[in-house]
């Protein structure tokens, strides 16, 4: 009688190659999975903290506006530019911003080759020419891609008028007492809303504003 010799079979052998090849794939499955998850939380992690440092620095900078007499124009006291999709101001910042100092602040939208991208601009204004100085310009984007930008504006346009939101600000006499920004990401979340209130340059209220929530929907 033969002994069977010890071994593999041919059909063995596929059988484990096909079972190996299985796991491989498998494994290969949950760990491209577990990157993309861990990309997606980094990059959202990096988009909050781009929203948080944007904001709180246009927060403080709308609060520290001032309103500074232009050289071209006698009826522009203030240098402030606001339009619903842009806003530019002169405000006096801390030096732990970088750039301490009279600095001439502009929020607005920039066309880009994925749509709109929403920029911050940050340039030092020297008010001996009361003019930006170009070569110190600095900007960041916020938002990449955007979705929605809307900025509002309270206050009285001239003296004896009655304070009201608006979209534009027309005067050049005086700052808005509120200033509103709502911002929409393309692929997120809107961000929250941003009011902030001038501390100079602005006619006093005498009751408490809410935020224009009906006006930006």
């Amino acid at each position: 009688m033969m002994r069977r010799q010890h071994g593999f079979t041919l059909v063995e052998i596929l059988i484990a190659l096909s079972i190996g090849a299985l796991l491989i794939s498998l494994v290969y499955g949950a760990v491209r999975i577990g990157q993309r998850s861990t990309t997606a939380l980094i990059d959202q992690t990096g988009d909050n903290e781009v929203m948080r440092i944007g904001w709180q620095f246009t927060h403080d900078a709308l609060t520290r506006a001032l309103p500074i007499p232009s050289r071209d124009n006698s009826d522009d006291k203030t240098l402030f530019i606001g339009n619903p999709d842009r806003v530019q101001f002169v405000a006096d910042m801390p030096a732990y911003v970088g750039i301490g100092g009279l600095m001439q602040i502009e929020l607005g939208i920039n066309a880009s080759p994925k749509g709109e991208q929403l920029v911050l601009t940050r340039q030092h204004f020297d008010k001996a020419t009361a003019s930006a100085t170009a070569e110190t310009a600095q900007q960041a984007v916020l938002v990449d891609e955007l979705d929605g930008f809307d900025v509002r504006y309270f206050g009285a346009t001239d003296i004896g008028v009655a304070p009201s939101w608006q979209s534009d600000w027309p005067s050049q006499v005086i700052l808005p007492n509120l200033i509103q920004i709502k911002v929409t990401p393309k692929d997120g979340e809107p961000w929250p809303l941003l009011v902030a209130r001038p501390l100079t340059g602005t006619v006093p209220l005498d009751d408490e504003i809410q935020p224009d929530e009906g006006g930006l929907q």
